[in-house]
């Protein structure tokens, strides 16, 4: 938030040219030092306007998507401390990005592709970290307690938490409560560790996308405490980035027994018991019927 000594924010259309902006009383607070997103974005595209990567007849939104570093739904614009702003871009090199460090909001810079970080084929995609550190943490929130899920923003699709998040919705009107539940497409654990939250007795986790199932063991250990984990007990992961037959890679016990899964869903069932209920949270448009085969001798399937 803005301190009492922080100057009103003057108001910056993303879609005009940058030539054309008038940046007023856009500057960093004397007081608390916090700068506007605006002004962080601005210093950004005129750093990119002097490497030859933009001109200044394109409009502000070119530089790229801005990821704040802890992501939660704010119903003002954000005023920015050091190192807390993750930039995911287009048309921008190696030397560009190390240059957009000097800017001392700017955490991280990440090259975006075409391809969507997370999906997975023969060897599965992610994007480009240039420069800094591509760490996020998101805070979700449930009617049955918060959760802080961590992610390397280069290697997870971004999925930024909404005061209404629809999946979360969806759990809440399920019946999870002493029930046994395989999150079979994870990711960095969002659903399942809400499982856990609304009183699951079992969770099992599984992701084929090694990156995913890191984020899901940092996550286990950072929500210890909320989710009444005892102990934490980590195996060997392996070198594939893209799981195969399963591989159990994790295992906490407390308040709940969870297990962590690296491999394909569709061999998952001969590792594990048949659970009660399995939530498939899979990308739009992927193909969901094999998976559904594959989970159909579970009582409950659920897709969100």
């Amino acid at each position: 938030m803005a301190c009492r000594s922080c100057k009103n924010e003057p108001y910056i259309d993303k879609k005009s040219p940058r030539r054309s902006l008038q940046t007023g009383d856009l500057e960093r607070c004397e007081e608390c030092g916090k700068a506007p997103l605006d002004l962080v974005m601005i210093e950004a595209m005129d750093l990119l306007v002097e490497e030859g990567l933009r001109d200044d007849r394109e409009p502000l939104r070119s530089v790229g998507s801005p990821m704040i570093e802890i992501g939660y739904p704010l119903p003002y614009p954000p005023r920015l401390s050091d190192s807390q702003l993750i930039l995911v871009m287009d048309r921008v090199n190696r030397a560009a990005a190390s240059r957009l460090l000097e800017i001392p909001e700017i955490k991280g810079v990440i090259r975006r592709s075409r391809e969507i970080p997370g999906v997975v084929d023969k060897n599965g995609h992610t994007w480009e970290l240039l420069s800094g550190c591509d760490m996020r943490c998101d805070i979700i929130q449930s009617i049955y307690g918060d959760l802080v899920i961590y992610k390397n923003q280069s290697k997870i699709h971004i999925e930024f938490p909404r005061e209404s998040y629809p999946k979360i919705r969806i759990l809440e009107d399920l019946r999870i409560s002493g029930r046994s539940v395989i999150d079979g497409l994870c990711g960095p654990g969002t659903l399942g560790f809400v499982c856990v939250l609304a009183g699951a007795k079992e969770v099992v986790m599984n992701d084929i996308w090694l990156p995913a199932v890191e984020n899901v063991l940092i996550n286990l250990e950072v929500n210890r405490d909320v989710l009444g984990i005892e102990s934490i007990e980590l195996f060997d992961r392996g070198v594939e980035m893209v799981g195969g037959s399963p591989r159990l890679v994790g295992r906490a016990t407390g308040a709940c027994e969870i297990e962590v899964y690296h491999g394909d869903i569709r061999k998952l069932f001969s590792a594990v018991n048949t659970p009660d209920m399995c939530i498939l949270d899979h990308f739009p448009g992927a193909p969901l019927d094999e998976i559904k085969r594959a989970c159909s001798s579970c009582d409950e399937i659920v897709v969100v």
